[in-house]
């Protein structure tokens, strides 16, 4: 029986290896570390200030006038915005305004066409070939100005008025009422609602 056992104990110890011996973690390192820092493990003492009482109030002065500075850079800098926003506005209004002189001047270009067509069909038959294509043109003319606003008005028999007329001759007609337009020498024009061209008008004026 024993010899049983014995040939079998060293086949278990053989098959179920030993398990390894479970080693206690130690704080060592912090044991060490406190070991060659005697300071260690105490709670650090607050540091004193190194600026004096004088040496603060300045830098409270100090910190006064950047504040102070601070706010007149920005007030500076505001300003310049609004004006340059000013500027901006101007500019556009200014550019506005020259686009509209220069198109009134080149449709005011027109007019003087427009009068000598006139005259030429006070000269020729209104049947006629000429006549028809001068009508023709006129028409073109007068369309092309009417995409702009531009359109004649009528002054004969109306009161006479600066704004849209220009007294070249005086008369004193009794039958008339006074200050009344009797004839036009040159028809006047309007743009939308200004006057583009003044028309040249003969004026009733009774003393």
């Amino acid at each position: 029986m024993t010899d049983e056992k014995s040939k079998k104990d060293p086949k278990e110890k053989a098959s179920s290896p030993k398990e390894p011996a479970k080693v206690k973690k130690t704080n060592t390192v912090k044991e060490n570390k406190a070991k060659s820092d005697p300071k260690a493990g105490k709670k650090a003492s607050p540091k004193k200030s190194a600026l004096s009482s004088k040496e603060i109030d300045k830098l409270i002065v100090e910190n006064a006038d950047l504040q102070a500075n601070t706010k007149e850079v920005q007030d500076n800098f505001l300003l310049l915005a609004a004006e340059f926003e000013n500027y901006k506005k101007r500019i556009n209004k200014d550019q506005q305004r020259s686009k509209e002189l220069y198109k009134d001047s080149m449709l005011a270009n027109l007019l003087p066409v427009i009068d000598d067509i006139d005259r030429a069909l006070q000269h020729h038959d209104k049947d006629s070939e000429i006549s028809e294509g001068f009508s023709m043109i006129r028409s073109k003319l007068l369309s092309y100005l009417e995409n702009y606003k531009v359109s004649p008005f009528n002054v004969v028999g109306e009161k006479f008025d600066p704004e849209k007329h220009d007294a070249m001759l005086t008369r004193a007609v009794e039958d008339e009422k006074d200050n009344i337009i009797l004839e036009e020498f040159e028809k006047g024009y309007m743009i939308d609602k200004k006057v583009l061209r003044h028309a040249k008008v003969i004026v009733n004026i009774i003393e």
